[in-house]
Parts: structure tokens; sequence; C-alpha cells
């Protein structure tokens, strides 16, 4: 809508509420609107995430689809001849593939909207847990909300690892449950 019929629209509101209500003022206003919105797998989204690799570290999982993480993969013994637990404690570690090694990245992000961002990944609580980043596999930079990557232009895509740092976190039995964000950030012009 284009600011002036906008203006227009609101005085004309303000000036039917004064008129029944005999003040210039009204403390509440309600409006409700409908909206569509379609809910898609992750790898048909307007960020679409896409697994990378045949060696399970990353999959896609659930309805609909969203990408996921385990490491260890089940699958790490059948490409490393080892069969490891688990993470090391006090250590950083960078999985820039799946456990197969076949394809560049743990997995995909393509711009699928309709103007160029930033992305950048963040961790969703888990203040005892290991933390989790992204980067960019081919810069080896890691992409945070103060430096996050390069434009990404519609229809471009970039192939991401995980920094996983485990210092100050305890080795346990169970695995930790962690919520990676994925942020893309429109660039303004």
């Amino acid at each position: 809508m284009e600011r002036r019929k906008f203006i227009i629209g609101a005085g004309s509101l303000a000036a039917s509420v004064a008129a029944v209500t005999g003040s210039g003022a009204f403390t509440d206003v309600s409006a409700q609107r409908s909206a569509t919105v379609a809910v898609a797998d992750d790898n048909t989204a307007f960020l679409a995430l896409s697994q990378q690799g045949s060696g399970r570290r990353s999959y896609e999982d659930g309805s609909p689809e969203a990408i996921a993480f385990d490491i260890p993969s089940p699958d790490e013994d059948d490409y490393g001849g080892t069969d490891p637990e688990g993470l090391g404690t006090d250590s950083v570690y960078r999985f820039s593939g799946d456990a197969a090694h076949d394809a560049p990245g743990l997995f995909n992000v393509e711009n699928r909207g309709t103007q160029p961002v930033q992305l950048f990944g963040s961790q969703a609580g888990g203040a005892d847990a290991p933390q989790m980043s992204i980067y960019n596999v081919e810069s080896e930079e890691l992409l945070t909300d103060s430096s996050p990557s390069d434009p990404i232009e519609v229809g471009d895509s970039i192939n991401c690892g995980l920094e996983i740092d485990t210092h100050e976190v305890d080795s346990q039995d169970s695995d930790y449950d962690l919520t990676l964000i994925i942020n893309a950030r429109a660039v303004s012009d």
C-alpha cells in the first residue's frame, strides 16, 4: 500500500473512532486479518537446507522433513573402520562433510527467496552443552551474527559444516539434544 493512501486511511479511521467515542483518542484496537502460510520440507523452503553425502551425519527427518545431524553418525564405522562413541571433552571439532566424504559440506543452504541474504548460525539454549556453530567449508570462516556469510544471491547456495566446541562440557552416557538455528538476514541496499 502506498504511504499516502495508508496515512489517509489511518486518518479516516481515527476520525471515525473520535466521532463514535466523542474523544480524539482510543486505548485499544483489534483487527483480524487472514493469512495463508505453506510449510514445506527443508529442501524446498525459501531457505532450502539439504543434507550432503551418504554417511548419515546429516539426514532428513520428520514430516515436513527437516535436516538433522548425528555426531558421530550411526554409520561412522562403515567408512572409517572405527566406531567412535562421541566427541572428546575440552576440544573443538569441525565436520566439513559426511562420514562417507562423498560430497563437499555436511549440508547445503540455497537461497530460494526473492533477495540476497547473509547466513549465520546460532544455538538455542544449552549453556552446559556442546556449543555448535556453522561455517562455510570453502572459506573455512565461521558464520556468526557478527560475522555472517557474504551475500548469497537468489538461486545461489553454499556448503556448510558444523563446528562443535566441547570445552567445559561434561562427558555423559546419553546424547546431548541440541537445537541449531540457521538464520538468513536480508541484505539491505
